[in-house]
């Protein structure tokens, strides 16, 4: 059986922090809708044990042996282990006003467990990095490369098994030649049991030569990152707005339909949605598959609205080893 509710306070050493909230925030919308949630776990909810438990960098313990020059050391949080890596400076742009870099986020899995993409389908936690503590870096972005749908009795999950690599895009301050690279991450991993995790990592960028074996890495998660889409397939070709009945005998409700053009008519294929901050959206249904077209159903329930009433609605299609990301506004819903 599969725990997969998130209840209960994080305890850390800095409960205060941005991550630590926005996973409070999200539990707490997960739980505003119960009949949305419970009704896809009840047996979750009837036999629900508690970890309540933050996996901190404080209580986790560095593994054995010392990091090289890019990475950081490894942090045992639970089933999972991370750390930062690190390229190295950017051989092509030695000379110039400032060296570049390339890094990453590295998460290692014992086998059986996930963790979760950034916005983790309906039940789960995202994964979610804050980089405002590096230093000599404009900005820092966390990337995630292509995830994959996960379900079990209760609910659908958006995931990453055994080793996922996220890339960061880095950004140094002008003339910077020694930035360090400080991400607070938060995570979840879940098998049987579903336990929410925090660490603290550092990586000073400035530190060593080149590092092949991580830009390997790294250059290979970048391939897999969505692209935005273009006018050839695989797109999003149409989202049109419906009532249909989720099940037999219940009333319809508000529901998207998502058209995508394939390049091929045999390639899997699969549709990942988000709304904006503080949705709680299921994940999109294949109704059919006719060909080079394939249509997804998604419950309107749960999008977010912007301040004119919109709903930001982000996809990602995946079609065999490519995925495209396509951004759009559903209309304010109807009352």
């Amino acid at each position: 059986m599969a725990l997969r509710l998130w209840t209960g306070k994080a305890i850390c050493a800095n409960t205060s922090s941005p991550l630590t909230v926005k996973m409070e925030q999200f539990a707490g919308i997960a739980m505003q809708d119960r009949t949305f949630f419970a009704s896809r776990r009840p047996r979750a909810l009837a036999r629900l044990a508690l970890t309540g438990l933050v996996l901190a960098a404080a209580l986790g313990a560095p593994l054995g042996g010392s990091a090289h020059a890019g990475e950081s050391p490894w942090v045992s949080v639970g089933a999972a282990s991370v750390r930062l890596v690190s390229a190295g400076p950017d051989a092509a742009n030695a000379g110039g006003a400032s060296a570049a870099w390339d890094a990453a986020l590295e998460i290692r899995l014992e086998d059986g467990w996930h963790t979760y993409w950034r916005f983790p389908g309906e039940a789960g936690i995202p994964t979610l990095a804050d980089f405002g503590a590096s230093s000599g870096l404009a900005s820092a972005r966390l990337r995630f490369p292509v995830p994959e749908r996960y379900s079990d009795p209760y609910a659908t999950s958006i995931v990453y098994h055994d080793r996922i690599v996220l890339p960061i895009d880095l950004e140094p301050a002008p003339g910077e030649a020694a930035p360090v690279l400080r991400a607070h991450v938060s995570f979840g991993v879940c098998r049987e049991i579903c336990m929410p995790g925090e660490a603290q990592l550092e990586l000073p960028l400035g530190d060593g030569g080149p590092d092949f074996a991580a830009r390997q890495a790294i250059s290979a998660a970048r391939a897999a990152l969505p692209r935005p889409q273009g006018e050839a397939p695989p797109r999003i070709a149409a989202i049109e707005r419906k009532d249909l009945a989720p099940a037999h005998g219940k009333a319809p409700e508000e529901t998207l339909v998502i058209t995508a053009e394939l390049a091929s008519p045999t390639d899997p294929v699969d549709l990942f949605a988000e709304g904006m901050e503080g949705s709680y959206n299921g994940v999109p249904v294949l109704l059919e598959r006719d060909g080079t077209t394939a249509r997804f159903a998604l419950p309107a329930r749960g999008l977010a609205s912007s301040a004119d009433g919109s709903r930001p609605l982000a996809l990602t299609l995946v079609e065999g080893a490519t995925a495209v990301e396509h951004r759009s506004e559903v209309p304010p819903a109807a009352n």
